[in-house]
Formats: structure tokens, C-alpha cells, sequence
């Protein structure tokens, strides 16, 4: 058995290592090799991750059989992209495990779990997306706001 290990950050702030630590020690106490690959200050809304892509292709392959993730919000943030995953994995010899998730993707019911925490996932990220911009418009308000990039997709009217 040949594990992917895949870690995900969002930011450049955030610490990668953290989750690859967690990873190497699940394989470290099972006898597991593995490979890792990691997207550092990537959202998991974005799917054409280099790291991501290059595990895909090793799966499609057939050197890792193993995706291994600390949590299913690694993969993806977004819906749309965990159905196609879930199909994906359906067919080729590929195996999620996800450490946190305790997912079994072999039935109806982690399936389930599977697709709604991933669009708990997307919420998680529509929500701060949110957040961030009713706190710009606020800061606007209150002649704080010295510009930059975070909400402006978000057009948030008549809530401040």
C-alpha cells in the first residue's frame, strides 16, 4: 500500500507542517510508506492545484492507492468538485482516508458524510467571505479601511 499524504493551507500565514506532522505519524504507527504533496496558500475552492493535481496523477498511474488528508476540507471547499471527486474515486483503485472525518466511502452513508461535510466546507468559506466584507464596509464607514483585497466579490447591501 503506497499512501498520498495531502496537506492544504489557504494562506501563507498558516502552518503546513502541523498537518503533515499529524500524517507522518499515522503512517509512522501503521508501517506505511508513503509520498507526500502539499499545496501551501491555495484555497480548497481552487481544484487545479499543482500538489492536488500531481497526487491525482500518481493515483491515475497507479502508484499511491491511498489518499490520506487530515480532514475532508483539504481535498475540496467546494460541492461541486467533491461530487466529481466522489465519482472519480469510484473509478479508479483509490482509497480516501481522511484521519478526522472517519469517513468509509464503500457505503450510502459515508457518502452521505462525505458530500454534506464538504458543503459545510464551502459554507465555512461563503461565510467568512461574508464576514470579511460586512467588516470592510463597516471600516469604510468608519474612514478605517486602508484598502486591500479580501470581499471584493461580496456585494453585501443594506446589512450595515
Amino acid at each position: 500500500m503506497m499512501i498520498g499524504m495531502y496537506c492544504r493551507v489557504s494562506t501563507d500565514e498558516q502552518n503546513i507542517d502541523q498537518q503533515r506532522n499529524l500524517l507522518v505519524k499515522y503512517c509512522a504507527e501503521k508501517g506505511l510508506q508513503y509520498r507526500s504533496y502539499a499545496d501551501n496558500g491555495i484555497s480548497g475552492k481552487v481544484s487545479d492545484r499543482p500538489g492536488w493535481q500531481k497526487l491525482i496523477r500518481d493515483c491515475e498511474r497507479g502508484n499511491i492507492d491511498t489518499i490520506l488528508v487530515v480532514k475532508v476540507d483539504r481535498i475540496t471547499r467546494e460541492l461541486k468538485y467533491a461530487v466529481w471527486f466522489y465519482e472519480w474515486l469510484q473509478s479508479n483503485p483509490v482509497k480516501l482516508i481522511s484521519l478526522y472525518d472517519n469517513i468509509d466511502l464503500t457505503t450510502p452513508g459515508g457518502y452521505f458524510m462525505f458530500i454534506l461535510l464538504c458543503l459545510l466546507s464551502e459554507r465555512e468559506l461563503l461565510d467568512n467571505k461574508w464576514r470579511s466584507r460586512i467588516g470592510i464596509e463597516r471600516a469604510k464607514k468608519e474612514g478605517k479601511y486602508k484598502g486591500g483585497k479580501a470581499g471584493r466579490k461580496w456585494k453585501v447591501k443594506g446589512l450595515i
